[in-house]
């Protein structure tokens, strides 16, 4: 979820009823123990490796026009693999597909980021560009590049875990305020829901997260706010490698002309960018 990532909790340990020597118990209460979750995940977050994402996410705007309620979605599916570096992902390779009730479903497109570069391509891109090229390269502008930010960070993972108010073994579900969530008192009014599911590793095999958020008393340009983002994750620890495409397949998205920008748009270039 570009905007709301969290995941993974411990298991439950289940209390013997039956009595047994002390030692003994002892001995099987170590080898029933989880690993810490926040331990679980550091420990694939080391360069050479990464997990495979699928993610369903979909925002949903309800607001009023005229004196007529009215709502607008927008959906978007991503699926590839994220490589980590030391403590972070440092590198995605993905395939995003995006839609609207109110119109059709744009042609997917493969993305690879890199540090604050993102390169785009997908057939009908490639074919509209000038001949050798295949790629798109847009830079952001802000410090941190938004399409790294998928999966989930060790201190989101903390915050989850202690904010969990129902456990069982493999799922956990809490609450919380926007603004907890986000550690930001200027996050306005909202709230959010989070289940959390692993596997015996205390790895993430899924998060669901359901935002909702409402307009501050100031403004009336909406009624509510919300995003829904569910997350499954596989493959931890697989070696990952992703790299830029070849200098030589790559156009800067600014060197692109009038005529050629309106038909990667058409072929499914985010019109406003990939970030």
């Amino acid at each position: 979820m570009k905007l709301f990532f969290a995941g993974l909790a411990a298991t439950a340990v289940t209390v013997c009823t039956v009595a047994v020597p002390a030692q003994a118990a002892s001995v099987a209460s170590v080898q029933a123990a989880p690993v810490n979750p926040v331990k679980a995940l550091k420990a694939q977050l080391a360069p050479g490796k990464g997990v495979k994402i699928t993610e369903s996410s979909g925002i949903t705007l309800d607001f009023t026009a005229d004196d007529q309620a009215m709502q607008v979605q927008v959906n978007t599916h991503t699926a590839g693999t994220l490589a980590f570096g030391k403590g972070n992902v440092v590198a995605a390779d993905l395939r995003i597909r995006m839609s609207s009730r109110q119109k059709r479903s744009n042609p997917p497109y493969r993305v690879i980021a890199e540090g604050r570069n993102a390169y785009v391509t997908n057939a009908g891109i490639a074919k509209a560009l000038p001949s050798g090229l295949s790629w798109i390269q847009s830079k952001t502008s802000a410090r941190e590049n938004t399409l790294l930010n998928s999966g989930v960070t060790p201190a989101e993972l903390q915050f989850m875990v202690d904010n969990a108010s129902e456990v069982a073994t493999g799922h956990y579900k809490g609450t919380a305020t926007l603004a907890d969530f986000r550690h930001d008192k200027s996050a306005g009014e909202g709230n959010v829901e989070f289940h959390l599911y692993f596997d015996a590793r205390n790895l993430l095999t899924r998060t669901v997260v359901d935002t909702t958020t409402y307009p501050d008393d100031d403004t009336s340009a909406y009624d509510q706010m919300a995003f829904h983002t569910d997350t499954r994750y596989s493959g931890w620890g697989a070696k990952v490698k992703i790299a830029a495409p070849a200098a030589g397949k790559v156009i800067n998205e600014k060197k692109l002309d009038p005529k050629t920008r309106k038909a990667v748009i058409k072929a499914g270039y985010p019109e406003s960018g990939p970030f």
